[in-house]
């Protein structure tokens, strides 16, 4: 009896032993597993980090900072010959799906049974498993790049030129530019950040997509811009080799190519009035008195300008007429320039290129322009000059001299009368006046004579004189001076350098400067 009782409570206490067993090692199970179902299974690769035993918190922190560092070290180069532009890569805005794989990562070894994750927990999975990231950017900071880079890949077009020399036209034929492609140079970056490969070369390099410029004006673009269009010229004599060399040098500064809707200034073509630049002294008549100046005489060349311009049908933007009239050109039809307050501008409204041609011979100045058959006037143009008033000279200024005798007198600049003169242009077809068109006024001041009145004692012989018949005062003695409009002359008045920046041009007939 004793016996079996004895082999009842063993087996009870064997039991419960099971039992208890069976019970902690399910408890240990389930733990496993618990802890198990936080972490990623072994042998689980995202890339290269293994993230067997990580949870997903820990993985993305190390998967972050792994390509952030990435892309810190990584540069994309933009380059074309020797230009070469670089940018961080972690400047371009890149970012991974590092949440998305994480989380389809996860899910190996979290699917299956029970038992089967406590196995996968202590012996991880079977095969390896590697997921790769996805790397995504914004197309922004690539444009903003590409932009900001797209002048040092520039090279500017070289329109081709025309000149004239020894009456023959040449022209240089044209240099193509080259520019950024900006959108294939994009998408060429792009595909070079996606490529597998380059995930592990610090330079990621990608040569830029350039196009050609063309330029503008091409050797094509003069060929029928060498007719000529109109042609003035103006006379001189030899009275002064100076001031004939600085014909010369202006009317050869002249000379250039004018592009459609460009506008010609004189002062661009004649400044600097220096030596270096080939000017002479010549005579130059400040307040009726002849001075040296460097340039004198170079506004014959710019009335000679106008006169051509005038011929044609080219937009006058601004002209100025000389203070007093000229001799080479009739009243009203010249055109003087002064350094900071007047300028002689026109434009080229022909819509083809233009050459203007300046140059010297046989003692006249000719000016030529050369365009494009269609911008031949179709009228004979000529000119009507009308003085529409005449001011008398001011009364006449005395001066003493003590370098004359007393009752001598010298006239040393001779009275002018002004006058305001209207210059029309009269438009002529088969002969037949068609239209008059006023072009401008013109205003030349009056001058006063200024006559020069001797001062100085004569001295007299204490020696008795024979006796003489009374003689009579010395009549003014004229000093040559420039004379009214004649085409044959060759002087010119002009304010020139002198005159203070702040006149308005409206009253440079308060001044009296003459180039000659």
């Amino acid at each position: 009896m004793k016996s079996k009782s004895l082999l009842k409570w063993s087996a009870i206490i064997g039991a419960v032993v099971i039992i208890g067993i069976s019970l902690g090692t399910i408890g240990y199970i389930y733990t496993k597993v618990t802890e198990f179902e936080q972490v990623f299974a072994q042998n689980v690769y995202i890339e290269d980090l293994s993230v067997g035993g990580l949870t997903k918190e820990e993985a993305k922190l190390k998967l972050e900072n792994m390509k952030e560092s990435e892309l810190k070290q990584q540069s994309i180069v933009l380059y074309k010959n020797e230009i070469k532009k670089q940018i961080a890569c972690n400047e371009l805005g890149i970012t991974y799906n590092i949440d998305e794989t994480i989380n389809k990562a996860f899910e190996l070894g979290h699917q299956e049974s029970f038992f089967e994750k406590y196995r996968i927990s202590k012996e991880g999975l079977a095969n390896a498993q590697k997921f790769e990231l996805t790397k995504t950017f914004s197309d922004e900071p690539i444009h903003n790049f590409i932009k900001e880079n797209a002048t040092f890949f520039y090279k500017e077009p070289v329109n081709a030129s025309i000149e004239r020399k020894n009456r023959q036209f040449f022209v240089t034929k044209e240099v193509e530019g080259e520019a950024l492609d900006e959108e294939a140079t994009f998408e060429k970056m792009a595909e070079a950040l996606k490529e597998p490969d380059n995930e592990l070369n610090e330079l990621i390099e990608v040569e830029a997509v350039t196009k050609t410029v063309i330029p503008e004006y091409t050797e094509a673009s003069f060929a029928d811009v060498q007719t000529l269009i109109s042609s003035f010229s103006t006379s001189y004599n030899n009275a002064s080799a100076n001031r004939n060399e600085n014909l010369k040098v202006a009317a050869q500064k002249i000379s250039r190519m004018l592009l459609p809707d460009e506008i010609f200034y004189l002062s661009n073509q004649l400044e600097p009035f220096t030596e270096a630049a080939g000017y002479k002294n010549a005579g130059v008549i400040v307040n009726g008195k002849i001075e040296d100046g460097l340039g004198g005489g170079v506004c014959q060349v710019a009335s000679t300008l106008y006169n051509a311009v005038l011929l044609t049908d080219i937009e006058i933007v601004s002209r100025q007429n000389h203070s007093l009239p000229v001799a080479y050109v009739p009243l009203g039809r010249d055109a003087t320039y002064a350094t900071g307050v007047i300028d002689f501008k026109f434009k080229n409204n022909t819509g083809y290129p233009l050459f203007i041609e300046g140059y010297c011979e046989n003692n006249k100045v000719y000016v030529n322009i050369y365009g494009h058959k269609d911008a031949i006037p179709e009228y004979d143009i000529k000119f009507d000059s009308v003085v529409t008033e005449v001011i008398p000279a001011p009364a006449t200024k005395y001066e003493d001299d003590s370098t004359l005798e007393k009752g001598k007198e010298v006239v040393e600049i001779k009275a002018l009368d002004g006058k305001r003169v209207k210059l029309y242009k009269l438009y002529y077809k088969n002969g037949v006046l068609e239209k008059k068109e006023l072009v401008d006024t013109s205003y030349y001041k009056p001058r006063a004579a200024v006559i020069k009145r001797g001062t100085k004692e004569v001295v007299t012989n204490h020696t008795p004189a024979t006796p003489t018949t009374p003689q009579a005062t010395t009549p003014p003695t004229t000093v040559p001076e420039e004379t009214e409009t004649n085409p044959t002359g060759n002087e010119a008045s002009i304010p020139i350098d002198d005159i203070p920046p702040s006149v308005n041009p409206d009253d440079l007939n308060n001044f009296e400067v003459i180039q000659q």
